[in-house]
């Protein structure tokens, strides 16, 4: 990546660009929580489907369309830039871009600048999926109480060398009983650095897959680690955006290409 953008981490998203790695930690272990709030959103459902939606926050507003065939993928991004509209498709093995309709030439140094590009805005909406891919590392925090919930923790971090933001950490709360992902929050470097803490609101189900809009905290200051989110420290947090959903249309393919 060429510089930090702190309000779009992209550790974890980056992960699904690459093969599995080997890495001195070792495999990382499943947790049945995690494995339960996937079933949950969606399941095998974001293995085998095309969906395309509108993202907009106060970075402005994208149309998102993604496509996961087992581990075959191919996102398009489109929305507003300082020089016009751009859109940028990736898949497995390729980068595409267009300025205003017209295509633009793609030198391999832009290449992960403009996969970051995108995977900025694909990684959120599908949480809690890729949360078992090689090199998320999850570690179960058992629950703690948020007002009158308990809600189940989840730490996630990287292997090192894995993405360009591998040093990002996450925390994860579940609804201990069904899995839904109730909220989630990270710590980014940058200048400055800071953390965020998203609150999901508005659950739909569409084509099988659980969306949700998002409540967006957050404080910035180099040093902050995302352990430091407890239920009084979030409630200190200004309130910074929210991310809306809309016109989520979601298409099922009929199985994964692997098999898997």
């Amino acid at each position: 990546m060429i510089a930090k953008r702190p309000h779009l981490p992209f550790a974890a998203a980056l992960l699904a660009l690459a093969a599995p790695v080997v890495t001195a930690r070792g495999p990382a272990e499943r947790l049945e929580i995690v494995d339960r709030a996937i079933a949950y959103h969606g399941g095998e459902r974001y293995r085998a489907s095309e969906v395309e939606l509108d993202l907009c926050s106060k970075s402005g507003c994208f149309h998102l369309r993604s496509r996961v065939d087992g581990e075959r993928f191919d996102h398009t991004v489109t929305g507003k830039i300082r020089d016009g509209e751009r859109r940028v498709r990736i898949t497995n093995e390729t980068v595409e871009a267009w300025l205003n309709g017209e295509p633009v030439a793609v030198e391999p140094a832009a290449e992960q600048r403009l996969r970051d590009w995108v995977m900025a805005r694909v990684y959120f909406p599908f949480l809690p999926y890729r949360l078992n891919d090689p090199g998320v590392y999850k570690h179960d925090l058992g629950r703690e109480r948020w007002g009158e919930r308990e809600l189940h923790k989840v730490k996630v971090t990287f292997s090192p060398g894995s993405s360009t933001d591998a040093d990002d950490e996450y925390l994860y709360w579940f609804d201990p009983e069904s899995g839904r992902l109730e909220q989630f929050a990270y710590s980014y470097d940058g200048d400055p650095g800071g953390l965020r803490f998203r609150r999901l609101t508005h659950y739909r189900r569409i084509g099988g897959i659980l969306f949700a809009d998002q409540e967006n905290y957050g404080v910035e200051g180099d040093g902050l680690r995302v352990d430091r989110i407890t239920p009084d420290f979030a409630a200190t947090l200004r309130h910074v955006s929210t991310i809306k959903l809309s016109n989520v249309v979601v298409r099922p393919l009929a199985s994964p290409a692997d098999g898997g």
